[in-house]
Parts: C-alpha cells; sequence; structure tokens
C-alpha cells in the first residue's frame, strides 16, 4: 500500500509540473493490477474503505491532474497552440453529449448513478488530450514498450502456472470475498468466481493478473500489436527470432483466456498490420493458413470442438445467444427511443442498476440506448478516424518511435472492434485508457503533417 502511495505521488509530482506523458506511465504500471490489487489489499486489511481509497486514487489522479495541467502550467492544456481538428471536435461533442445527459433528468437510474457512469467516458477524454499534449522522445517511448514486454511475459508466466496447477489465481487471492462484500456480487460458476472464468464446456478460463480472463483477452491485443510491430521491423534475423517468440507467448495466452472474439481479434489485427505494413505475400500466405485451421475444426476436429464453432456461428451457443439477446434489446431501445432512455441505464459499468439495465453485450449499442442515435454516430466516427489517422500516419512517417506509435495505435484500435461488439469493452482500464491515449499522440502527429 506505501509503494502504491509513493508512486501515486511520483506520478502526481511530475504530472502537475506539466509532463503528461507520467500519465501513460500510470496506466500502464498500475491499471493491469488495479483489481486485483484491491483484492489483495482487502483481503490483507479486511478494511473496505481501504478499497475505496484506491479506486477514488485513480479518479483523483487523472481529474486533478487534467485541471492543474489546463490551469497550472505555463503551456496549458487548451493553449492556442492546439488547433481542434476533427477528431478533437467528435470527442469533444461526444463529452458535451454525456454531459447534457447528465444533467437532464431522463431515465430511471440516480443521479449519483449518471455521475459514476459518466466519470468513465469522461477518462476517455482526459487520457486522449493528455496523448494529444504529450511530446515523447524514442527514450521515452521505449521505456514504455518496454514496461509492455514486461508485462506480456509476466502475465503468461501467471497464466501458465495457474493452468498447471489447475488454480485460479483469483480463488488464491480472495476475490469471492472481495466480490460478496464489496460489490455484492455473490459467487457463481463452478469454480465460485464468476461465470467469466470458465468456458461453454466448463473449462477454465485464466485471468492472470487481470480483473477477469476477459480484461485479459482485451489486453492482449495490445500485447499481439506490440510483438508484430517489433517482428515486422526488426531488420536483425536473432530479433526476429526473439520476437516470434514474443507473440508466439501472446499466442499461448489467448488460449488460456479461451475469448473466441478475442482470438478473432487477433487474426483481425495480424491481417490488418501485414495490410499497412505492405506485407502482402506473408498476408495471404496467413490467411490461407488460418483458413485451413479453421476447415480442418469445422470438419475433422474433435466434436466439441466442432460443436463449440457452429454453435457459435449459428448463435446456439449459450454466450453468443446471450450476447445476441442483449443486442435485440438494445436495437429495440434505441428503436423505439432515437434520444436515448438517460445515462447508467445500460451495460455492466459501476452505477448502473442491474435491475433497470436495458442490453450490455456490445459498447456501440449500450451508448446509443443511453444517449440515442447521434452517440453511436459520433462514436463510431470517433473510431474509425483514430484508425483512418493512424493508418496515414504510418505511412507518412519513417521515424521509429513514431511509426510504431501509429502502427500499434491502428492495430489495437481495428483490434478492439470485436470486444465491442461482444462486450462493455470501455471497463478494460488498462487497455481502453492506454488506447486512447495513444491516439490523442498519433492525432497531434497526424495534424502536424496537416500543417506541413
Amino acid at each position: 500500500m506505501l509503494t502504491y502511495l509513493f508512486f501515486t505521488g511520483f506520478v502526481l509530482k511530475n504530472t502537475y509540473l506539466g509532463n503528461p506523458l507520467y500519465i501513460l506511465l500510470y496506466i500502464t504500471c498500475f491499471l493491469p493490477f488495479y483489481t486485483t490489487f484491491q483484492i489483495i489489499v482487502f483481503n490483507a486489511f479486511d478494511n473496505i474503505f481501504l478499497v475505496n481509497l484506491i479506486k477514488y486514487s485513480k479518479d483523483f489522479v487523472f481529474f486533478t491532474s487534467f485541471v492543474l495541467f489546463i490551469l497550472g502550467t505555463k503551456e496549458g492544456l487548451l493553449s492556442t497552440k492546439i488547433k481542434f481538428s476533427l477528431l478533437d471536435k467528435l470527442i469533444l461533442s461526444f463529452l458535451i453529449l454525456t454531459l447534457v445527459y447528465l444533467i437532464i433528468p431522463l431515465g430511471d437510474a440516480a443521479f449519483l448513478s449518471k455521475v459514476i457512469y459518466s466519470k468513465n467516458i469522461f477518462l476517455i477524454g482526459i487520457v486522449y488530450f493528455f496523448g494529444r499534449k504529450t511530446k515523447f522522445n524514442s527514450k521515452n517511448w521505449n521505456s514504455i514498450l518496454r514496461i509492455i514486454i514486461i508485462l506480456t511475459v509476466l502475465s503468461f508466466i501467471i497464466a501458465f502456472f495457474e493452468n498447471i496447477i489447475g488454480i485460479h489465481l483469483h480463488s488464491l487471492i480472495g476475490y469471492a470475498d472481495y466480490n460478496m462484500f464489496v460489490n455484492d456480487i455473490d459467487p457463481q460458476g463452478n469454480y465460485g468466481l464468476n461465470w467469466s472464468f470458465e468456458s461453454q464446456a466448463s473449462n477454465p478460463r485464466y485471468a492472470s493478473f487481470f480483473a477477469d480472463p476477459l480484461e485479459f483477452s482485451a489486453s492482449l491485443i495490445l500485447f499481439f500489436s506490440v510483438g508484430l510491430w517489433y517482428y515486422l521491423h526488426s531488420k536483425l534475423r536473432n530479433n526476429k527470432i526473439i520476437y516470434i517468440g514474443l507473440i508466439f507467448i501472446v499466442c499461448c495466452s489467448f488460449l488460456l483466456a479461451l475469448s473466441r472474439g478475442a482470438i478473432l481479434a487477433a487474426i483481425l489485427v495480424l491481417c490488418f498490420g501485414l495490410f499497412i505494413s505492405k506485407n502482402y505475400k506473408t498476408l495471404f500466405t496467413g490467411l490461407s493458413f488460418v483458413l485451413i485451421v479453421f476447415l480442418y475444426n469445422l470438419f475433422f476436429a474433435s466434436e466439441d470442438t466442432r460443436y463449440l464453432i457452429e454453435d457459435t456461428l449459428t448463435f446456439q451457443n449459450t454466450s453468443s445467444l446471450g450476447h445476441l439477446i442483449e443486442w435485440i434489446q438494445g436495437l429495440l431501445s434505441i428503436y423505439e427511443n432515437p434520444f436515448g432512455v438517460g445515462l447508467a441505464m445500460s451495460g455492466n459499468a459501476s452505477g448502473v442498476d442491474q435491475s433497470i439495465k436495458i442490453g450490455g453485450e456490445n459498447q456501440f449499442l449500450i451508448y446509443g440506448v443511453q444517449m440515442g442515435v447521434i452517440a453511436v454516430f459520433l462514436y463510431i466516427s470517433i473510431i474509425l478516424k483514430s484508425i483512418i489517422n493512424s493508418f496515414i500516419t504510418y505511412r507518412r512517417d519513417t521515424s521509429y518511435s513514431n511509426n510504431s506509435i501509429s502502427f500499434i495505435t491502428a492495430c489495437i484500435k481495428v483490434g478492439l472492434i470485436i470486444p465491442l461488439f461482444t462486450a462493455n469493452a470501455e471497463l478494460y482500464l488498462f487497455v481502453a485508457l492506454f488506447s486512447w491515449y495513444l491516439v490523442g499522440q498519433v492525432e497531434s502527429l497526424y495534424n502536424s503533417y496537416e500543417l506541413n
């Protein structure tokens, strides 16, 4: 606990002095362990106050840093040196729309629930504009990438040992007790945790040090993008072998997390990365290999594997059917209420009362249910513009650090599209906030080229 307090103070001090890079350091070093750290602290001290202190300290870091960075530096965040681009305006419009729906008396959710829910949306804007103002140098960025590689290897090692001993880390650190006393959620599933820790066939799914297997699998998209960048752009044969090993570790982690959506997202990232880096022959070979593996599993694999694929494609699988039902509920709500039903009325975020929620298995529909068609349009436009600008910046800038930032950003945002369709994916704080920070950084690079 003391280590965390010292680390937080170190981040705040440097951010208050006008260096927003330390916010990215906070995201990278702390948010992967955000939930497990709370669990350990709760079970060590049996004190909910300390857990709440950790939760609110995270918000304190982001919001106070943002306010003081605007008001307390010689070159504020909203200084005239930033000329608002189209992406800036889209994100500001989305934030203003959220603020409007926070204020107006719409929906059955309590005002406090709306405040808690909207806070997560405002975090997206905060880290985006921090990224917008950050000036990376190659040393800073390489340090962040090294931390990502350490997280990649460490997360695999922990998940691997979970699999070897057949026990979830979360069972050992007291996840069930934490969930019961802090979140008022009873243990669920065959492993006494919740249903996300097991597959349809009741096989265990591992989360390593992340909150759950779904957050772990979403973070693996980031790890995979970093490994792919290094492999495609390394000119030394020995280094390529190392990076193949890194990619292999990530692929093994995908199997341990056992998320079909994340595995499909990784294939999408691989194809997209090969395409934008102009590795067309490798792309064709890779697609052919994926097709062969798919056809083999569909026709010649074990019955369990074939049934899993068929049930997933036909939405007869319980998980897939659950997604479909939630999507239909969301679409019907948007059709009946094109201007939304109010904040904190959909999804699984904190502040959402599950007894009144409508839908919740699709990030696009979640925003649409709450804030209407305009919110869906803005959110889709933001994501598409982020990907397009990252792609253009990657093709234009050949410098090592800028090239890697734009490549990794484009791959992450493309890869996260699938989790966005199947989950409330903006709740995966580490990968979500990390990616939005990089989107802000890429936007600054993109605008500098446009001005030139």
